[in-house]
């Protein structure tokens, strides 16, 4: 349990190693795709005098926190999965694997709860009484807290920080030393049945 915890926590000790790159991919990813949801908030104010918090449950009836999440956590698969079969020596196979995995889960479950609750048809008209979408609202927090997990993973092969507690050895490297090790604790192996050498 700790191990995972470690696999965990660890790769977000790159943002300590430069603030300055995490900022940016932030405010450009994170910030600037809630451009819609700030404008529609924007909008209704003035045009409409709607207040924040049914702006937001009308945004919430609407899925937008639902779409960006989807549209956050898909935008990560591309660039781990190209670095996971571009690159030439794998670092993190372990993390890049559990990371494209959940995140393809993430999709798929998100994409089902997004789908049936909105196969139902929500009047929006605004009601007495507010109530939030927990489920959106963990859903969308739990986007932005994976597509940083997942920034935090593509920098790791990058940093000058000493992740080797979290990278696991590649596996013909592994494979390869262990085969050594076979062929010299047993000298009959480096012969076949005729006595010739290998």
């Amino acid at each position: 349990m700790m191990r995972l915890f470690i696999l965990i926590r660890d790769p977000f000790k790159v943002i300590q190693e430069n603030k300055s790159d995490f900022l940016i991919w932030f405010l450009f990813t994170i910030v600037t795709g809630q451009f819609g949801i700030l404008a529609n908030f924007i909008v209704r104010h003035y045009t409409s005098g709607t207040s924040l918090s049914n702006s937001i449950y009308i945004e919430s009836t609407n899925g937008s926190f639902y779409t960006f999440a989807i549209a956050l956590i898909a935008s990560l698969l591309g660039p781990i999965f190209l670095n996971f079969i571009k690159s030439e020596r794998i670092q993190f196979r372990t993390l890049k694997t559990f990371t494209i995995i959940v995140a393809i889960f993430y999709l798929f479950i998100t994409g089902i709860i997004y789908a049936s609750l909105h196969s139902k048809f929500i009047s929006s008209s605004l009601i007495g009484n507010l109530s939030i979408d927990i489920t959106q609202t963990v859903i969308y927090v739990f986007a932005i807290i994976f597509a940083s997990y997942g920034y935090c993973i593509l920098r790791l092969e990058l940093s000058h920080l000493n992740f080797n507690n979290i990278n696991d050895p590649l596996f013909n490297e592994q494979n390869d030393e262990h085969v050594e090790e076979i062929l010299h604790a047993e000298p009959l192996l480096n012969h076949d049945p005729n006595g010739i050498e290998l």
